[in-house]
């Protein structure tokens, strides 16, 4: 009995090195921008190990960074759906991972879009209480805080016949602010200083707020960056025509 209980532990292990070998392999992969390639190796792991969080958190941000790359619609909808499914299920297997509870706040936001004003209202409820709770996690990922940046800038910019839905859906709806928006994006400048999206964030809530001095800044800013995927080169293309 003794013998069976050493060598189960010696294969766990052994396993469970493995596993770390191959998500280094697969995290230096995403490191390189090749996103297709990286969901390839995570699907086969994921065949290997279907309930391991660490492999279902990030099958979700390859989902969200292939259609992060286009503004296609149908594209949207063939990953963020199915990248939404393996956030939900990391969140089922850990309530307390950052980054499954940061993962299902982007895409249950993104859904959201795709379903129209009032599906994007409601879901952006799910947004706040996710994207929250991942803060408390991890409080300096820039992710995160630029997903709560962009929560805050999109409601406070919801027109009037939006406010007039997310009165109808919520008793109170949830308050927001361009300030609050500003306040996300600088701190994801200081946890992550080489990421266009939170400059050209920022930009835009400086304009927002009437601050052009600063807005001309950060959108000059992003632009100056180097992008390294396609998904900076639709941002800096934003902070261009922002800039005119």
């Amino acid at each position: 009995m003794k013998l069976f209980l050493v060598v189960t532990l010696m294969f766990g292990a052994l396993l469970f090195a493995d596993l770390n070998e191959e998500i280094e392999k697969i995290d230096a992969i995403h490191n390189q921008n090749l996103y297709e390639n990286e969901l390839v190796e995570l699907e086969k792991l994921n065949l290997e190990f279907p309930n391991e969080i660490e492999i279902l958190w990030r099958l979700a941000q390859v989902h969200f960074d292939i259609a992060d790359q286009t503004e296609d619609k149908e594209i949207h909808k063939t990953y963020f759906y199915p990248g939404f499914e393996f956030a939900k299920k990391a969140l089922e297997l850990n309530q307390n991972s950052a980054k499954a509870n940061h993962w299902y706040a982007v895409l249950i936001g993104k859904i959201g879009i795709l379903e129209g004003t009032k599906q994007k209202i409601i879901n952006s409820y799910q947004v706040e209480i996710y994207g929250l709770r991942a803060l408390e996690l991890d409080p300096i990922y820039d992710g995160t805080l630029h997903l709560m940046g962009q929560w805050h800038y999109k409601l406070a910019d919801l027109s009037w016949a939006e406010r007039k839905i997310a009165s109808l859906i919520f008793a109170k709806p949830p308050k927001a602010s361009f300030a609050e928006a500003a306040d996300y994006f600088q701190k994801a400048i200081v946890a992550k200083p080489d990421e266009v999206r939170h400059y050209l964030w920022l930009g835009k809530s400086y304009l927002k707020l009437k601050n052009k001095e600063e807005a001309i800044k950060y959108l000059q800013m992003s632009i100056e960056m180097m992008p390294i995927d396609d998904a900076d080169k639709l941002m800096q293309k934003e902070a261009k025509e922002l800039l005119k």
